[in-house]
Order: C-alpha cells, then structure tokens, then sequence
C-alpha cells in the first residue's frame, strides 16, 4: 500500500508538501478552526521512534515551527495541542489542533467555531463540519501564512 492510497490522508486541503512530510487541512472536522494532519508521506511506518534523522529534522525544525506561526498568524490560538495517536489509523501521523482557552469562541469568515473543550483534553473532539466555501478559507487563509513563514 502507498501512503497516497491511505483514504484517511485523501484531502484536496494540501498546505505543504515536503520531501517527507505532508501537511494537510483536517478534511471532516474543524470543530477546532485550524485543524490540520501532518503525515508522513515518504513510506509506511506506524512506530514514530523508528523515523530516520531526516525525517525527524524536517518534522520538528521544519514543518512544526512552520506550521506553529502559521496557525498564530492566521486564527490567534491559545496554544496548539501535537498528538501522535495512531490509535485508528496506524500510519505515523500527527493531529495539529490550535486551542481557544481564553475566548473559546472565535469567528473566521462569517461562521462561528467554538472550542467547546477549552481547558480539557480535546478527544472526543466534537464534530463541526463547515461549507466547501469555508474550508477553502481556512485553507488558502493558513496556507498563504505557512508559505510566508521561514
């Protein structure tokens, strides 16, 4: 199976690809305005202590930092949870989910996100599914900000 096959990772919401690493736009849920995956693209794997030292370089002095000031600048989150589960889908993949704790409820574009678990642990996240029109906002909004990030 190639990674590009893994149906989870199927998403028009690509916001970087990297040698190793892609970013991608949560596709399904943005009960958290922002939400995105980062995957590991360049084969499979399900254990994240066996990725090379490339592939770790590029993850945490590249795509991490990057992806940490684009959320800043784009939707102004308290803090950003990196979880590494592999629970369901058992590819190395992180779930990037900015958190809203000092105003839980934030407006982009027109449409109201609200962080229902601020101050708690974000699973079960809740579900917000939000307009094609809506997700290409978020979407162009933090890719435009990752592509201005160095």
């Amino acid at each position: 199976m190639q990674v590009n096959e893994i149906p989870f990772f199927d998403s028009p919401y690509l916001i970087h690809e990297g040698r190793f690493w892609n970013v991608i736009l949560h596709r399904d849920n943005q009960s958290f305005l922002g939400r995105c995956i980062v995957y590991l693209k360049s084969r499979i794997l399900d254990d994240p202590l066996s990725l090379t030292s490339e592939e770790q370089d590029e993850l945490w002095n590249n795509i991490f930092p990057k992806l940490s000031k684009a959320l800043e600048n784009s939707f102004e989150p308290d803090r950003i949870n990196y979880c590494h589960l592999a629970n369901v889908e058992h590819f190395v993949h992180w779930h990037i989910i900015p958190r809203y704790e000092k105003n839980p409820i934030r407006e982009f574009a027109g449409e109201i996100f609200t962080d229902e678990k601020a101050g708690a642990n974000c699973f079960p996240a809740p579900l917000k599914q939000v307009s094609q029109e809506i997700m290409n906002k978020i979407h162009s909004t933090l890719k435009e900000n990752f592509d201005l990030t160095q």
